[in-house]
């Protein structure tokens, strides 16, 4: 006889192979055989979800590659499975049972706020399979904060994801130069204004060369991150050298909605730093004042300054730093390739601007004053497109992935507020915009109370990580596009955990 432990496990295997069993004859034998291996998957990371969330950051480049190439698609299934699993078992079953440890929540508030407006705007949608599928974009990575933020956030647990997280991106950089010197057809290219030539354009295993640039910057600031606050001098070396090996990388995407990301990335990152670094210095010397030290014998004692002095000093070396910044930027628009690249984004006579803002006045023109304040309903931008891309509950549950693909790809509009304002209005962008500042603001105070190099590094990376975030918005629909979706709402769960008074062990 089984033993009674093994009996559920039994009981409910038994239902999955008969289900896939049923699937597989009557429906699709691709499906029957992917609901056993998502079953499996499901039960191993219900087991371990550390090893599960690790899983997670491993393969999100490579499903991107899945979906782009529409080669076997239903396998990045494989995150959806993987989230869904970390939120029961570490968020939705202890909440139900009451046994949910304290973590302090950052962006609680607007994240559930954003839940009901997602739902007001999926009943509202002309197409309700679409509202559905644009919905689940929405919602699927937000489920994963707070599976992320229940998760173990140890010092030991950090460098361990650190590890496996610079793994996998170094491999996409292996994969990318290839693509460069020995796949240049499978490049995308652009076309450069300055030089009147087309250019092939990094993308590695991601679909798109902006994907992969976003994918990239978030590596990048994290790097960075690392370089400047690590304690043991060999990893910050190994950091700073990722860091400096992210950037031709960064350039060779020649994306500008990227570059100007990374810009303001590393501007927000300059001035966070520069800051903490003029705080340490006051708290040294009693938390008032800060000691200048002499530069000669002669100087007699070190002079100590006044509270005013301090924070004028503050401010003089954060404008310096940030027009070091800017006499940078002014050389590489004025002196490389970049600049007319950079230049043509700001350009309304270019092409690709003229139709963008030919496109935005067609999405924007029909819209009634109703319309601006709550929007039209998920999905309902291809109804301003004058174009449609039907796809039903039939072609989800055959699997046409291909199908679900185009009616999605169909609402793109290559500016993720304007989508959000067609979409759900102003007041959609309100509880966008309370997100980013609630999350600047955990960023801000995990840098200003932090107490250990982990602490500074996750709050350093966010800030970057957000300032990219908003700016790239501007020129794609970030929000749908995986995996920077889902990594804003992994750092949004780190910056919480970095606030939250709980001391775990390894």
């Amino acid at each position: 006889m089984l033993n009674l432990e093994w009996r559920p496990a039994f009981g409910w295997s038994l239902i999955i192979v008969l289900a896939a069993a049923c699937i597989a004859l009557f429906v699709s034998l691709q499906l029957g055989f992917f609901l056993l291996l998502f079953a499996a998957l499901a039960w191993w990371v219900w087991k371990n979800p550390e090893e599960g969330f690790l899983l997670f950051l491993i393969t999100a480049p490579l499903l991107s590659m899945f979906k782009a190439t529409q080669t076997i698609p239903t396998v990045t299934l494989i995150k959806d499975v993987i989230i869904l699993t970390l939120f029961t078992k570490l968020f939705l079953v202890p909440a139900c049972m009451k046994r949910l440890p304290y973590r302090r929540s950052i962006l609680f508030a607007p994240a559930a706020m954003l839940v009901l407006w997602t739902a007001l705007e999926t009943l509202r949608a002309d197409s309700l399979a679409l509202g559905i599928l644009r919905s689940r974009e929405i919602i699927l990575y937000l489920l994963f904060y707070f599976a992320v933020l229940y998760l173990s956030h140890s010092k030991d647990v950090w460098r361990r994801r650190l590890s496996w997280f610079t793994t996998s991106v170094f491999l996409t950089m292996v994969l990318a130069g290839y693509q460069w010197f020995f796949a240049a057809d499978s490049a995308v290219l652009r076309f450069d204004p300055g030089r009147s030539i087309w250019i092939p354009r990094i993308s590695s295993t991601f679909g798109h060369p902006s994907v992969y640039g976003e994918y990239l910057v978030a590596a990048s600031t994290l790097f960075l991150s690392a370089a400047l606050f690590l304690v043991r001098r060999n990893e910050r070396v190994l950091f700073m050298a990722l860091f400096l090996v992210t950037l031709p990388f960064i350039f060779l995407t020649y994306s500008r909605a990227v570059w100007i990301g990374f810009a303001a990335a590393m501007g927000v990152m300059g001035i966070v730093w520069f800051w903490k670094r003029l705080t340490s210095l006051a708290l040294k010397q009693g938390g008032l004042s800060f000691v200048r030290r002499s530069t000669s014998p002669l100087e007699g004692e070190v002079g100590r300054q006044r509270p005013d002095e301090v924070n004028k000093n503050r401010w003089l070396l954060g404008i310096f730093g940030v027009l070091i910044i800017a006499a940078l930027t002014v050389i590489v628009i004025r002196f490389t390739p970049a600049g007319p690249l950079l230049r043509s984004a700001f350009d309304p006579t270019y092409k690709s601007n003229e139709e963008r803002l030919t496109f935005a006045a067609r999405l924007v023109a029909p819209m009634s004053n109703l319309d601006a304040l709550i929007g039209r309903g998920l999905g309902d931008v291809t109804a301003q497109q004058f174009r449609r891309v039907d796809v039903g509950a039939e072609e989800i549950t055959a699997g046409a992935s291909r199908d679900v693909q185009l009616a999605k790809d169909a609402t793109l509009v290559d500016n993720q507020y304007l989508k959000t304002f067609v979409e759900m209005g102003l007041l959609g962008l309100v509880i966008y915009f309370w997100l980013f500042w609630r999350f600047a603001k955990g960023a801000w105070k995990s840098m200003q109370y932090a107490v250990n190099s982990t602490q500074k590094v996750v709050g350093l990376w966010s800030a970057g990580f957000l300032a990219a975030f908003i700016v790239q918005a501007l020129f794609i629909d970030i929000w749908d596009i995986f995996p920077t979706n889902a990594m804003f709402w992994i750092v949004g769960a780190a910056v919480s955990a970095a606030l939250t008074p709980v001391v775990e062990s390894k």
